[in-house]
């Protein structure tokens, strides 16, 4: 609670936003979870408040700009020099790689991993049906960090993300989600959406955690989500 209570101050000065979200099945669920109560705060729903979104400009020029990206512009640079870069791959190709990651820090956020991250059974039904994630991948072509991010309509959702335990120090996990970023600037060049990229809220997220949505460019929201059941299916 001690450590809740500076955002709980900040509730009553958090910006609005109203968010559409659309799509096939996985949209739909995604939209359900984050619109039913929440478990513990039954009198609220469950990604409504501090919610922590990043607004995508219309540049990743744009985006890498200001000085409260200095963070970012360091770890990312630091990252490409070491020899790592940003790719796409195919999941179900990668499942040694990937639990490896998984594994190599037996507790994250406090909690230790869930058997859907660290048994290769579980993780393989998990990626059934995804065809592409983002991944970083050092200069030998293994993959390092990875992050899932489904996009939603106006908003793109940080599902996964991960990052091996030995390289998390290099800067892997700017280069990762920054460039998630960029791609998703590039979405929205073409076609309009997503205008967002959500990952989680800042409730419950320890110091370095939001130390790092901080300096990617997330800041907490009041979100009243939407669906909608007449836009274009993805």
């Amino acid at each position: 609670m001690r450590r809740l209570w500076p955002l709980l101050k900040e509730l009553p000065t958090l910006q609005k936003v109203e968010i559409q979200m659309w799509g096939g099945e996985e949209s739909a669920q995604i939209y359900r979870y984050f619109t039913r109560l929440h478990p513990r705060y039954w009198i609220i729903r469950n990604k409504v408040w501090g919610v922590a979104l990043a607004p995508l400009p219309n540049t990743f020029e744009e985006y890498l700009r200001g000085k409260d990206k200095q963070a970012l512009r360091t770890n990312r640079k630091r990252a490409l020099t070491e020899g790592f870069y940003f790719g796409q791959f195919a999941p179900a190709e990668r499942i040694e790689e990937m639990l490896e990651i998984n594994r190599s820090m037996p507790m994250r956020q406090g909690k230790p991993m869930a058997k859907s991250y660290v048994e290769e059974q579980e993780l393989g039904a998990y990626l059934e049906g995804i065809p592409s994630m983002y991944g970083v991948f050092n200069a030998e072509g293994r993959l390092r960090a990875y992050a899932y991010v489904p996009v939603c309509g106006e908003v793109g959702v940080v599902s996964r993300l991960l990052g091996h335990e030995e390289d998390l120090n290099k800067g892997i996990m700017y280069l990762l989600l920054s460039e998630v970023i960029g791609h998703l600037i590039e979405l929205k060049q073409k076609q309009g959406v997503p205008r967002w990229l959500m990952y989680d809220t800042f409730f419950g997220a320890s110091p370095g955690l939001r130390y790092f949505k901080e300096r990617m460019g997330f800041k907490p929201y009041r979100v009243r989500w939407s669906w909608c059941s007449t836009c274009l299916k993805e």
